[in-house]
């Protein structure tokens, strides 16, 4: 099996501190069990990534090389990337930025930050300023700094649910309304039961909980009870009293008159008639099997999305953005135990690198080269500190403590800065294609 999981190429920009984390590219189970020899022009290897703040004076291109060294000092594996520095440009026009994903965009921090950065003043890191450049698509809404950003992001979807519209099936998760609760991200994927039937919690908003199927549950439209009651997983476990429920079902690309996705209407439906810059992140959703390498499930579908959006915005360019790393410290095991989908924690990490690692292959290929390109946010994201966790117990006998995930694939908000951060490098390198 390959070890490393290097992209062709890495964005970085002036006055931002790149770091490439060595759990995003190397795929073993320790990835610290071989000597990390990286070599570069720039930056520094620190001992869990390696990092660079470019200068002005560094815009331009730079070879990396890690390599993998065992104790022998022999070479076990090597591979090199590109890492290309761009400065942050004011573009030249107002462009219409659309950014689509699942539950890891469904709270907007993503696109709001990358926003944020490229469009508004001071913050931390201090954004560029370059203000009424960028107009961000979406029926999802964010304030930023007095702003609304749009966006799309939905728990549970995949590719198919872009590409399709299903109405209430035998999969479609339910919103619930709530006088109050008191969850936060580490009671994700805890299970719950609603007329003997099994729900998990998706997502989390002020006043509504989002749930999707849980063993079992497919009935097409199931009755929703004034209770749900919990059954495991989770740190409340209070009984969630319902005030009202609707299930998820429409697909926003989605055009009734020609029973297809239609991005031109749907453009033209948020009050424009074009589209400059197309984000997507899907999906964990549906990488259920250990050790996976065929993804056709959700590279059909992701093909009928892609060549839609060219069909109708051909001038449009399409930035598809790779999962980052689950949880390695006990996430995945807090959500899903220790037998069934998702439960073999680095079986689920292979399954990512293989699924980033294809999809990377899919927007290189003939087909897609010309208009979409693919970003590595595994590379980017630190999986070990930025996903949910809480001070457990080393053991039952101990008073030490020590850092244990609560949620498999969900980061904490520093991890969705983080993939921010990503959308941010994205954004300032497509504007500078623009400008050429």
């Amino acid at each position: 099996m390959k070890y490393i999981r290097l992209a062709k190429e890495y964005d970085l920009v002036v006055g931002d501190r790149f770091e490439l984390f060595y759990r995003g590219v190397i795929c073993l189970n320790n990835p610290y069990e071989y000597q990390i020899f990286v070599r570069c022009n720039k930056g520094n290897p620190l001992p869990r990534y390696y990092t660079f703040t470019p200068k002005p004076t560094d815009v331009g291109e730079y070879e990396l090389t890690i390599s993998l060294i065992d104790n022998n000092l022999s070479v076990i594996e090597e591979t090199k990337t590109t890492l290309k520095v761009y400065m942050p440009k004011e573009s030249a026009k107002k462009l219409n930025v659309l950014c689509f994903g699942d539950s890891i965009t469904f709270n907007g921090v993503w696109p709001s930050e990358g926003y944020r950065r490229y469009s508004c003043e001071g913050g931390e890191p201090v954004g560029n300023g370059f203000k009424n450049k960028l107009n961000m698509l979406g029926t999802c809404k964010k304030e930023v700094e007095n702003e609304t950003i749009g966006y799309e992001g939905y728990g549970s979807w995949t590719w198919r649910s872009y590409a399709t519209n299903d109405n209430v099936s035998m999969a479609s998760p339910v919103w619930i309304t709530v006088d109050k609760h008191n969850f936060d991200e580490n009671d994700q994927h805890s299970v719950w039961k609603n007329n003997n039937m099994l729900w998990v919690l998706e997502s989390i908003l002020p006043n509504k909980l989002k749930f999707k199927r849980g063993q079992g549950n497919n009935t097409p439209s199931p009755k929703i009870l004034e209770t749900f009651e919990h059954v495991e997983g989770g740190f409340h476990n209070e009984p969630i009293e319902v005030k009202g429920y609707e299930f998820e079902l429409s697909n926003p690309f989605w055009n009734k008159e020609i029973n297809d996705i239609d991005i031109k209407t749907y453009v033209n439906k948020l009050g424009e008639n074009n589209l400059d810059l197309v984000y997507v992140m899907l999906t964990w959703n549906g990488l259920y099997i250990p050790y996976n390498t065929n993804f056709n499930h959700h590279f059909d579908y992701a093909k009928q999305v892609l060549r839609k959006i060219h069909s109708d915005f051909p001038n449009a360019h399409i930035t598809v953005m790779g999962i980052q790393v689950c949880s390695v410290n006990g996430g995945i095991a807090s959500n899903y135990g220790a037998n069934g989908p998702y439960s073999d924690t680095f079986g689920t990490i292979t399954t990512c690198f293989n699924y980033n690692e294809q999809l990377e292959q899919l927007v290189l290929s003939d087909e897609f080269k010309e208009y979409c390109r693919y970003v590595d946010t595994k590379a980017m994201f630190d999986s070990e500190y930025n996903m949910p966790a809480v001070e457990m117990p080393v053991n039952a006998r101990s008073k030490k403590t020590e850092l244990v995930g609560t949620n498999g694939v969900h980061p904490n908000m520093d991890g969705y800065f983080q993939l921010g951060d990503v959308f941010y490098r994205a954004l300032v390198r497509d504007i500078n294609d623009l400008e050429k």
